[in-house]
């Protein structure tokens, strides 16, 4: 997973989380120990004249460790639901020995408790990870272009400014394909989306560290590549201006349609040291290559 990807889950368990967890933890094993005390000496207690036997204090005190489980699960879902179900194992075998083994059937109520905890349990986790994995897909939907699949203008934003929070170099490339209009114009929209689509994906197999490629809106692409290490980043411009170039079979025998592309390049920090710059800068260059006749590519000379 590279340094771009802006989808990368940085919810890791904190410290907090871990001193919690493991006292939760903790006080759940001394709960079923306690269980086993009781049922194995047949604890009992009277108060105010009501009689508290083996059997009840063993529910409550099972009651309170399927309260701790589920509260671990709340810790952190994706690592206290296996705690919980490890737990859970635990004491339905501590039960099940406490009614066949040591002969207490009394604690058969637990046991049945216990699996309904399991159950709440499971139940939790389950609705977790559909809510987490529903705000996943909305969160990519957020930031992705629907038509060619690649980040859309948003996404590439928030990429880049990630890269400047941390002061990494990077090339950001700005590329605007030429006599894009007339395919719309005499093909249609789904012509022209089919075309999009298979540009991005050509500028994708060209060898490079790391980045991300984006359609910014319309006919309009950037490519952000780190620069933290040495790269042919003119290299890497030709290529894109050459797969541009390659024609593309439309789909529907709708024929076949030539285009290519006016790239423009600049650096962070050498041409800028916001988004803004660094993209007007590119921007700029990239009409510098169109004023050149088109079908090439600039540096930002400043």
């Amino acid at each position: 997973m590279d340094e771009f990807d802006i989808f990368k889950n940085k919810n890791k368990i904190n410290r907090f989380q871990i001193t919690k967890l493991t006292i939760l933890s903790v006080l759940y094993i001394l709960l079923i120990i306690l269980i086993c005390i009781v049922n194995k000496n047949k604890i009992h207690f009277e108060i105010s004249g009501s009689l508290f036997n083996p059997s009840i204090i063993s529910g409550v005190i099972t009651s309170l460790s399927v309260a701790i489980g589920i509260m671990m699960t709340e810790v952190h879902w994706n690592y206290g639901g296996k705690l919980c179900t490890f737990f859970f194992i635990i004491s339905f075998i501590l039960c099940l020995m406490s009614v066949f083994v040591a002969k207490h059937p009394e604690s058969t109520p637990g046991i049945f408790f216990l699996l309904s905890g399991f159950l709440i349990n499971f139940v939790l986790i389950n609705n977790l990870k559909i809510i987490a994995n529903k705000n996943l897909i909305v969160k990519k939907a957020s930031v992705t272009d629907p038509i060619t699949g690649l980040l859309n203008h948003r996404g590439i934003t928030r990429a880049i400014n990630l890269l400047i929070s941390q002061e990494k170099p990077f090339y950001l490339l700005f590329l605007d394909m030429d006599n894009f209009k007339s395919l719309n114009d005499t093909c249609g929209h789904s012509a022209g989306d089919f075309f999009l689509t298979c540009v991005g994906k050509r500028w994708n197999t060209i060898p490079k560290p790391s980045g991300h490629i984006a359609r910014n809106g319309g006919d309009e692409y950037i490519i952000v590549i780190p620069a933290d290490k040495p790269f042919d980043i003119e290299g890497f411009a030709k290529e894109c201006v050459k797969k541009a170039a390659e024609p593309v079979e439309l789909p529907k025998n709708k024929g076949i349609f030539t285009s290519s592309a006016s790239v423009g390049i600049a650096k962070y920090p050498d041409n800028g040291t916001t988004i803004d710059q660094v993209m007007s800068k590119a921007d700029s260059a990239m009409y510098e290559s169109k004023h050149k006749g088109k079908n090439c590519y600039t540096f930002c000379d400043s």
